[in-house]
């Protein structure tokens, strides 16, 4: 299924927004836009989330709505009662679906309930009467209708992050991650006094779930130019203080910071769409290959460790573990580079061979005309032998040769795979009688 984000404007118009403010109205439930939702709309940012807040009984609201429109209802949380309306609109070759959360108010009122939340940029609330008055509110950016009690609106024109108070981060210190995580995603500069926060409040971190610390670090390294916001996080002490284990030698930033800039070198722009397509293969936690390249730069040779810490799928250690094992072996080759060791060297690394490839030209300097021997090499010889697959079986070595099952069978196929690489063995003809041959060696 593939998910499209919108402008929020463009949600505006969608039929379940319109029927929102008719229901609410019917209902007598004053409904307040809030939050993220705020910003994302002044900013006029892709979303596929929209967030609501309401005095009481959000749930039994959502439920009823959802039923109304034909939605998904699910509840979030029961305390503060939260529940989340999904809306799904199909055609023939995609699906497009974006969500509603109604919450009820964490306080006596909404401005008490705003002053609660992360920063003040998502600490705003406009009155939902109908789509039609917010798409005209937003149009005419008219402060007069944002209810702002932490100065939020005017830290969204400077480009300013700041939390709300001291309150809120130790009752969640999580977001002294979330606020370098905003500064990456909407470029924008810390204030002062927010960073004074951080440094007095890092071990706070501690306390926090560690897959809380994982998403919203991950949520960084998934920015296009995530190296100066990782930068932030080390000089503030957060990123030890999150994966203790985690290096920075300046070599290994450099590597990062290389490969940002140029995730796939010169020397491989002939195969420049299938590395893309690579790169951007989910892998875990909702982050592609491109993530753990970069995160890989600064595990050194704990890329295990680092994984099992951040409660990373056992698949995203190994791929880590393979990147930098795999580097190292191209980089002993590299000064006597033959065909054979290069067909070695793929199969060795067959399935994270372009991550290995782009991971060491970030890491060593690598000759262009290299990169793209190893690339020729497998879609010239090797990706037509994969896609041809085994010559023969163990089913076939039995059948044909009366063999038992057993370690022969196994060196047999190894022998007979080694060749079909080699390119000495192309047909199934020529796989049974190399197999004949050596049985009758074996004698």
């Amino acid at each position: 299924m593939k998910i499209v984000s919108h402008t929020f404007r463009e949600l505006l118009d969608h039929k379940a927004l319109q029927a929102l403010g008719n229901f609410a109205k019917k209902r007598g439930v004053k409904l307040y836009l809030v939050g993220g939702s705020v910003r994302d709309l002044l900013l006029e940012r892709p979303t596929t989330d929209i967030d609501f807040a309401l005095a009481s009984d959000a749930i039994v609201f959502a439920k009823a709505f959802a039923a109304s429109i034909r939605a998904t209802c699910i509840v979030l949380e029961e305390s503060p009662a939260t529940a989340r309306v999904i809306v799904k609109q199909s055609n023939v070759s995609v699906v497009s679906w974006f969500s509603m959360d109604f919450a009820q108010f964490r306080a006596a009122s909404l401005i008490e309930d705003l002053r609660l939340r992360d920063l003040t940029i998502n600490a705003m609330a406009v009155v939902f009467e109908n789509a039609e008055t917010v798409t005209k509110w937003s149009r005419e950016r008219n402060a007069f209708h944002v209810i702002d009690p932490c100065g939020g609106m005017n830290d969204l024109e400077v480009g300013l992050l700041r939390f709300p108070s001291e309150r809120v981060v130790r009752e969640d210190p999580v977001r002294l991650l979330r606020i370098y995580r905003f500064a990456a995603q909407l470029d924008f500069e810390i204030s002062e006094a927010a960073i004074a926060l951080v440094v007095k409040h890092r071990l706070l971190l501690s306390s926090v779930a560690m897959e809380r610390c994982r998403d919203e670090l991950i949520k960084i390294f998934k920015v296009k130019e995530a190296y100066p916001h990782l930068r932030q996080l080390e000089t503030v002490g957060l990123l030890k203080q999150v994966v203790p284990s985690i290096i920075n030698p300046d070599s290994a930033w450099r590597s990062l910071k290389d490969f940002e800039e140029s995730p796939i070198p010169a020397g491989l722009g002939a195969y420049w769409n299938g590395f893309n397509d690579y790169l951007r293969e989910e892998l875990g936690v909702e982050a592609d290959r491109r993530v753990f390249i970069k995160l890989a730069f600064l595990c050194g040779d704990n890329p295990r460790s680092v994984g099992k810490h951040l409660r990373l799928s056992q698949k995203t250690g190994q791929f880590m573990a393979n990147l930098i094992s795999g580097s190292t072996a191209l980089k002993r080759i590299m000064p006597e580079l033959t065909e054979k060791r290069i067909i070695d060297f793929l199969r060795t690394y067959m399935s994270d061979w372009c991550g290995v490839l782009l991971y060491a030209a970030a890491l060593y300097t690598i000759d262009s005309a290299i990169l793209e021997q190893v690339a020729d090499t497998y879609y010239e010889h090797i990706l037509p032998i994969r896609e041809q697959g085994r010559l023969i079986t163990g089913s076939d070595l039995i059948r044909t040769f009366h063999l038992k099952e057993g370690k022969q069978i196994g060196n047999l196929l190894k022998e007979i795979e080694d060749r079909q690489f080699a390119g000495e063995i192309r047909t199934r003809e020529e796989a049974f009688a190399a197999v004949a041959a050596l049985i009758r060696q074996q004698s």
